[in-house]
């Protein structure tokens, strides 16, 4: 009687551990759960901040493409007009 009372306590001690455990890992995997919400949010702003960066840099690279081209023909205005009035200045000196 007194070895089922030993295997008794022993499997109640061992039942009181395993539960113990139980509850350590749950709470744990709850933690884990919480961390990888918190970097799938963080992983969802990075990934927004990303996209309205690269709609930026398209936007100005764009607008550079848009003014280069602006200066191109700005500038060949200019030498027509300086062509004209040299042709001009060679039309009065004949």
């Amino acid at each position: 009687m007194n070895d089922l009372t030993l295997n008794i306590t022993d499997l109640k001690s061992k039942i009181e551990k395993i539960v113990k455990l139980h509850q350590e890992l749950k709470k744990e995997n709850e933690q884990l759960v919480a961390d990888k919400e918190n970097l799938q949010k963080t992983i969802d702003e990075q990934k927004n901040t990303i996209a309205v960066l690269e709609k930026n840099n398209k936007e100005i690279e764009e607008t550079k493409s848009i003014e280069q081209d602006k200066i191109v023909t700005d500038t060949k205005l200019k030498i027509n007009e300086l062509v004209q009035e040299i042709d001009n200045c060679i039309a009065l000196l004949k």
